[in-house]
């Protein structure tokens, strides 16, 4: 049955297909055939419609809508009831888990005054909540100066209550100075133990906790400091005597209790010296005051007892280990018992721990299972897939660092790293900085016994890490699909599964269509091309936007006249989410006067917008102006920091709420924050006043933008009519593409004489071009994902450059396919190691010089060891650092052309010019934390001339604070359309540069920021400083500088327009 080709299909819209997809699609129609085989209870297979887009994708239109819904199967119904009875088998770790998450559930956190989709894009640190009273102690007990005193004093009362108990078995005199040590220390514990208990995350979880039990008894002698019974009663002696377990977490703070072997060793020989330390005291008692008088004088003992404190410390010892040399033994029935007890508790528990540990340390040292009662009050996170020393460094530097920690001491945030080998001794190193903050646990996240050990039903997020330097990038990817899904399947949809890829049309894959929530997926190598390709148009693009994300590390007593400390300070801007304040929305403020408020009151820079648009989701719009703000917006801002951020939020609200005497202070400042709106509000009241006067008689311009749009929305709604299946295919399946989307390898591989042909007339010997070009050096491998270099080279807003491709070996058909169905790009064949060859491929004449890093391919790393990479990495760096010295020596002036890439953030320092900063000058403790962060004060990274893809390890812990990170980034590097926001809009906002203008120079940047704002709508930055100002060795990047810095002729400007 030939279908009816009479009449043309139409094109409908359907939710699978996007609207850019849509475009000169192809609909075919497929017949209704019958079915021969008898088995099949219906006759005749559907007819249905396929919507082919130009990029190969098909999409199936069911013809019959009235089908209805498809009926389950009996075989399906009785997997589902043996799912649901399989639901009633719970076990006791279930339970233990459920358990956990209520106790979690009863904690006091932030009130945030935000929806539950805003808290789904942003996590709860970084956006602003009333903080009961209850936290801010809290974190005042944990953190800071008082911290340390409190341990510090914590420890030295219980070493003096238990050596004043010790004393006391020798003598029953009681001096001036133990009675006053008694009282001190015993309204100490028990005022402590009221703060703790006001103070803890699940207040129900610490009463019934080991050591919330053990700080009870230990505040417990307080009844009895003013009673006779103080010296003689055996309760408060009792009492005392176990307040030697409160030295426990003086050994935290000094690191000798972690999770390796020797600090569980260490841990197991403290608790059973701690508990035979107790027994003794009590054993020693208990003979005191039960051994009859005449046992006394048989035994010939004194009054005070047949044992002193260290006699039975020593009995007890004897005992446990079983040597038994006979010469103490106990002389009072209940000594005798007491014997029994603590033989009976060392039998039993002692041989059960020793073995465990045995274990641990003879099969798997990091096989251990984490304490999951450590989640209580708390959250963590679990980083596995191809972990490596360089990524966890450079994640848990950023992930902890100062800038963004101010809720973690009261919401602690912990890491576990799970990786199928067993940590370095570096690794084990870098652990130890963060104490209790970061365990390791040896396993795969495949593994369901793994994910069981570490917990991974409670994470708050799960990161899956791909293999950079993997030989195939799609198998690497299939590896991290199959770890996402098994993770997902572990965890359930609330836990956030952040997986990376390496080719960024993996992350369009089928295999997500499933998944609306829970997965997450990010592709860096997308990411490292766009910055690339940017920078060739925007100079210190790829510093700019790294520096937004990537926190770095603190100087120590900074020198204000220095050129440093400019770019310094733009280093510590960062990008944060905020809860606008309701005072903004009650006024129906335009975006831009929010933003000139916000930069008056706080110098920080409101950009963007989190929107929820017409079909109830959220997208991030940058510099949205025009726009009235919504109350369900989310303010995008760059600045200093998270305390600097969340000033925003309180914008207008009182400063004491909690304070009701401190009425003139509210009353002064929402005084003064409503001053400040009303002038921005009457200034910009003025602006428009004159700006609808320049529109009426400028009635062209309106003309011709509605004409824009109607031919915009004309091409938008193009269909191609097809008469058959195969013309459908042959048209999806053409080289070069109706669209230039990357093509898919069966298609390079049919059209591949295509392509040879096409690589043989556009390969040059020598490169003769009328215009500049711009040159892309590549030594080693082919980069896999050239073509999002090229494709983002190709950007509407400015001028295309020809590209040509200088590689020392011919591309396959697969490899030019991917970059020959651009126009004007060309290939030479040579090493730009040879400086006649980089004279071949027309140096001299280029615009920019790029000089991509080698795509390495090594064998999967089963270690974390960066001694057991391969020395290939630092050959490919070094051939860069040749090629970039070998293109400087034949172009001059070279500043500003030339943009390197190396895989290591470290060997940026070697290219020019060089100038080292002492490591002496940075903050100690954040310098143990990343030392490879000194990339980023090196002249050559400063200009943007270095790049390495290294540092785009932000996009992984950035996404977990801030899950708008990568359309942020992608937007800033590729434009923002409007039309989200304006349906059928034409208007595509860019990030772009510009020189400052000549009436600005000499001026201060807050008067650029404002006027560049009121009368040029764009919005400002940063700064792109010339070489020389003050000093400066290169051209440096500014982010949001200060707003009495004075301009100067050669600045230019990053802006939104």
């Amino acid at each position: 049955m030939q279908p009816d080709r009479s009449e043309s299909p139409v094109l409908r819209s359907d939710p699978r297909v996007s609207d850019e997809d849509a475009s000169g699609s192809m609909e075919v129609t497929i017949p209704a055939l019958d079915s021969s085989d008898v088995r099949r209870k219906s006759s005749s297979t559907r007819p249905c419609t396929l919507v082919i887009t130009h990029t190969g994708q098909c999409v199936n239109l069911v013809a019959d809508s009235a089908s209805g819904p498809p009926v389950e199967t009996e075989e399906e119904m009785s997997v589902t009831k043996n799912a649901f009875f399989g639901k009633l088998r719970e076990t006791f770790e279930d339970l233990n888990l459920r358990g956990l998450l209520w106790l979690n559930s009863q904690g006091q956190g932030k009130n945030i005054d935000a929806e539950k989709d805003v808290l789904s894009r942003f996590h709860n640190s970084y956006l602003y909540g009333d903080v009961p009273l209850s936290i801010k102690l809290r974190t005042a007990i944990r953190s800071g100066t008082w911290s340390h005193v409190t341990i510090w004093v914590e420890f030295f009362a219980a070493v003096i209550s238990v050596t004043a108990y010790v004393r006391q078995t020798y003598t029953e005199e009681t001096l001036g100075w133990s009675q006053f040590f008694r009282r001190v220390f015993s309204l100490y514990f028990a005022a402590d133990y009221v703060l703790r208990i006001f103070s803890a995350p699940v207040r129900l979880y610490y009463i019934f906790s080991t050591a919330g039990i053990i700080d009870l008894i230990s505040s417990l002698p307080i009844f009895y400091i003013w009673s006779v019974a103080d010296n003689y009663s055996a309760v408060p002696q009792m009492l005392r005597v176990i307040r030697a377990r409160r030295i426990l977490p003086y050994l935290l703070t000094l690191g000798l209790v972690g999770g390796t072997i020797a600090q569980q060793i260490f841990l197991l020989i403290m608790y059973t010296l701690g508990t035979v330390f107790i027994a003794a005291g009590i054993f020693q008692w208990v003979e005191y005051k039960n051994t009859p008088a005449n046992v006394k004088r048989e035994a010939n003992c004194d009054e005070a007892g047949c044992f002193t404190f260290y006699q039975a410390f020593y009995f007890l010892i004897v005992t446990i280990t079983t040597v038994g040399y006979g010469d103490f033994s106990p002389k009072s029935n209940w000594g005798r018992f007491v014997a029994i007890t603590v033989i009976l508790a060392a039998v039993l528990i002692l041989p059960l721990q020793i073995n465990n540990i045995l274990q641990l340390a003879s099969r798997r040292p990091y096989g251990g299972k984490l304490a999951l009662q450590k989640v209580v009050g708390s959250r963590f996170i679990i980083l596995s897939g191809n972990v490596s020393f360089n990524t966890v460094e450079h994640f848990l530097s950023g992930f902890y660092h100062p800038c963004h920690d101010k809720d973690m001491t009261a919401f602690p945030i912990r890491v576990v790293i799970m990786a199928p080998f067993k940590p370095s001794f570096e690794l084990k190193t870098l652990l130890t900085v963060y104490k209790d903050n970061v365990e390791f646990i040896e396993g795969v996240p495949t593994k369901e016994t793994d994910l069981v050990r570490a917990g991974a039903k409670l994470a708050s997020a799960f990161f899956l890490l791909a293999d950079h330097y993997a030989k195939d990038f799609d198998a690497e990817d299939a590896a991290q699909m199959t770890r996402s899904l098994s993770v997902h399947r572990h965890c359930g949809p609330m836990a956030r599964v952040i997986v990376e890829l390496l080719k960024p049309e993996n992350c369009k894959s089928a295999l997500w269509d499933e998944f609306e929530s829970g997965i997450e997926v990010l592709c860096p190598e997308a990411i490292r091309f766009k910055l690339l390709a940017r920078s060739c148009h925007i100079q210190g693009f790829s510093t700019f936007i790294i520096n937004l994300f990537r926190s770095g590390l603190f100087i120590r007593s900074p020198k204000e006249e220095h050129w440093m400390v400019q770019y310094y300070r733009g280093l510590q801007h960062e990008v944060f989410p905020v809860i606008l304040p309701p005072c903004l929305h009650r006024q129906e403020l335009m975006f831009e006067e929010v933003v000139e408020v916000m930069y008056l009151k706080y110098r920080v820079i409101l950009f963007g917008l989190d929107v929820q648009i017409g079909d109830g989701s959220r997208t991030v719009v940058l510099y949205p102006r025009g726009r009235i703000l919504d109350p369900c917006d989310v303010g995008l801002v760059i600045a200093s920091d998270l305390a600097a951020a969340e000033q925003v939020s309180k914008f207008g609200l009182p400063v004491h709420q909690a304070c009701p005497y401190l009425d003139f202070s509210q009353d002064l400042k929402i005084a003064m924050d409503d001053m400040v709106l009303q002038q921005v509000k009457n200034r910009w009241k003025e602006f428009r006043r004159n700006e609808e006067k320049w529109k009426s008689t400028n009635n062209t311009f309106g003309s011709l933008r509605e004409g824009l749009k109607k031919n915009l929305a004309a091409w938008s709604s193009r269909k191609t009519t097809v008469t058959s299946l195969e013309d459908a295919i042959e048209a999806a399946t053409r080289w070069p593409p109706l669209k230039l989307d990357k093509p898919d390898p069966p298609v390079l591989a049919r059209r591949a004489q295509i392509i040879q042909a096409h690589l043989q007339s556009n390969t040059m010997n020598v490169v003769r071009l009328p215009s500049p070009h711009i040159l892309v050096c590549i030594e080693g491998m082919w980069p896999v994902n050239l073509f999002y270099f090229v494709s983002n080279l190709r950007i509407n807003n400015v001028l295309n450059l020809p590209v040509v491709i200088l590689h020392p070996n011919e591309p396959t058909a697969a490899q030019w396919g991917c970059v020959g169905l651009f126009s004007d790009v060309y290939f030479v064949q040579g090493t730009a190691l040879y400086e006649l060859d980089l004279i071949r491929a027309g140096v001299l004449q280029a615009e920019r010089v790029v000089i991509l890093t080698e795509t390495l391919q090594e064998e999967s790393i089963q270690s974390d060891d960066s001694a057991s990479m391969s020395q290939s990495i630092n050959i490919a760096d070094l051939n860069n650092v040749r090629i970039a010295a070998n293109v400087e020596r034949l172009i001059s002036p070279a500043r500003g052309r030339v943009i390197v890439e190396l895989q290591q953030e470290n060997q940026i320092q070697f290219l020019r010019p060089k100038f080292n900063i002492d490591a002496r000058l940075f903050h100690t403790g954040m310098y143990h934390r990343d030392h490879t962060g000194r990339f980023q004060f090196a002249p050559p990274y400063i200009e943007g001339k270095g790049f390495s893809p290294g540092a785009l390890t932000f996009l992984i812990y950035a996404t977990f604070f801030n899950s708008t990170v990568i359309s942020i980034v992608e937007q800033l590097s590729s434009g923002c359309p409007m039309d989200q926001l304006d349906e059928g809009s034409a208007e595509i906002r860019h990030f772009e540069q510009i020189a400052v203008p000549r009436h600005y120079q000499g001026q201060t940047f807050s008067d650029l920021f404002l006027g560049l704002l009121e009368h040029e709508r764009i919005l400002a930055l940063g700064l792109y400083r010339p070489l020389g100002t003050q000093g400066s060795v290169v051209c440096y990047v500014s982010t949001n500088p200060e707003p009495s810095l004075s301009l100067v002729e050669g600045d230019l400007v990053y802006v939104l327009k």
